[in-house]
């Protein structure tokens, strides 16, 4: 904003553009609050996009946002919920319209669910969603409490609103939606939310893959979280991308008697978390070719469109924002020392490894003998697929057509999470082409809540992106 306005400037004498600045000191002041004012009033401009007909909505009354609501105010976290309750409760949504639904048990809390609408194949589309959601604390910084579902307009406020409850009412509404038309679909679908995701998915993606071949077997393509959304306004969408491919996850331990050791290990990983050398892979260097013509920076586009030079020169790949320079290393996060229940001191370690790379070779460099050196490391196997889902896949394409033809001004393609991982990993590696899609043209403020304090999700975006999702799904299974 600032260098716009300063342009007209440039082709003014030095000497005059002195005088011009020191004989209107109260002018500029003026002027520079003037700006500052109007980047604010700009700012909530693009958010609320100078419509104001949100204002004029019974939010509560739309079905899918009282489900999104009532399934909010369903405590699935793993500390002190239930996803037995919250599969109960999903399953008494898709009973409602005459499916057959089927709860697995697992312990007290843990729960599976499925529930498949048949179409004239066998092969089905996999909605798939988790149950469980992140453990809410600090409870009493939230605006509202995490699991009362408060809808304050434009927001619905609430721990899971966002991940992944809101995915997971718009699948129901799209299930819904093929048995109301009353046709059969062309291929069959299938309901799947699953339990302990948060906390590595052994009891619910894995689980469901492990033990339910009948079900498995099935499966033509799943459509879970892990899109993404760059929007400027409602109107002015940068990208928008289909998550095909990311890292493979790994995960160490590292004990000691005495925490000291491991708290200076922590502040070497958190400075030289990522590998050294950066590293072009098949997936990343599809994503950037669709990637590069969004970026507003000059120079970002210009070493996306050649990502292959990039890496040849450090420097210029140093210069990439972080999530970018993530996409080429792997890295190796520390999370916070604690004590062991065996005794002494404990710190977990999550590895990030790029497609194709192995753990037996990222290794040395990402924890060499040095900086573990009198510790005790145990390193478990990487879990995931080493490669990324197809994009000539008729999921994938589908997808991209219906975004194109909701949203005709927004570039859409692939995308390559850098950061998260989600239970795609475990799919792709059973052979299942996966594909991360969210619905949902909300801002990038609202995403920075997820799994955080005061997480929420705008209403508008919410249900403009549950029909977008009828609609994707629709054309999917014919």
């Amino acid at each position: 904003m600032l260098l716009r306005v300063l342009r007209p400037f440039r082709g003014v004498d030095p000497a005059r553009r002195r005088k011009i600045r020191l004989g209107t000191a109260a002018a500029t002041a003026a002027l520079m609050l003037l700006l500052v004012v109007g980047a604010w009033i700009a700012r909530r401009v693009a958010i609320l996009n100078l419509d104001r007909s949100w204002t004029e909505v019974e939010w509560a009354a739309l079905p899918e946002v009282r489900m999104l609501q009532e399934y909010v105010r369903v405590d699935t976290s793993p500390t002190t919920g239930s996803e037995l309750a919250g599969a109960r409760f999903l399953a008494q949504q898709l009973e409602a319209a005459g499916l057959e639904t089927h709860i697995e048990r697992l312990g007290e809390r843990g729960a599976n669910l499925w529930a498949i609408l048949e179409g004239r194949r066998k092969e089905a589309l996999v909605l798939h969603n988790h149950i469980d959601v992140y453990p809410a604390e600090d409870t009493d910084e939230w605006k509202h409490p995490p699991f009362a579902g408060v809808i304050d307009p434009p927001h619905l406020w609430g721990r899971g609103a966002f991940d992944m409850k809101s995915v997971s009412v718009a699948q129901v509404q799209a299930l819904l939606a093929l048995v109301a038309s009353g046709r059969q679909p062309e291929r069959s679908v299938i309901f799947l939310a699953t339990g302990s995701e948060e906390v590595g998915s052994e009891l619910g993606t894995r689980w469901v893959l492990a033990r339910h071949p009948e079900l498995v077997g099935r499966f033509w393509a799943v459509l879970t979280e892990g899109g993404i959304v760059e929007p400027v306004t409602r109107e002015k969408i940068k990208y928008w991308g289909v998550e095909f491919a990311h890292k493979r996850i790994a995960e160490a331990w590292v004990c000691s008697q005495r925490r000291e050791p491991l708290e200076t290990l922590f502040e070497y990983l958190e400075e030289h978390r990522g590998s050294a050398d950066a590293t072009l892979t098949a997936e990343v260097a599809t994503f950037a070719d669709h990637y590069a013509p969004s970026r507003q920076h000059r120079g970002y586009r210009r070493r996306l469109a050649d990502l292959a030079a990039t890496v040849d020169h450090p420097a210029r790949a140093a210069e990439l924002p972080p999530y970018l320079d993530a996409m080429l290393r792997n890295e190796v996060v520390p999370l916070p020392v604690q004590e062991d229940p065996g005794g002494g001191y404990r710190m977990k370690l999550v590895l990030r490894l790029l497609p194709g790379v192995e753990l037996d070779s990222a290794l040395p460099e990402l924890l060499p003998g040095w900086v573990t050196h009198g510790l005790a490391l145990t390193v478990l196997p990487a879990r995931g697929s080493a490669q990324g889902s197809p994009l000539d896949h008729p999921a994938y394409t589908g997808l991209i057509e219906a975004l194109e033809e909701a949203y005709p001004n927004a570039l859409v393609g692939p995308y390559f999470l850098p950061w998260n991982a989600t239970d795609s990993r475990f799919f792709r590696a059973a052979g299942i082409p996966s594909y991360g899609f969210s619905p949902f043209l909300i801002f990038t403020t609202d995403t920075f809540r997820v799994d955080a304090t005061n997480e929420r999700i705008g209403l508008p975006g919410f249900v403009d992106g549950v029909a977008l999702y009828i609609q994707a799904v629709e054309r999917l299974v014919g």
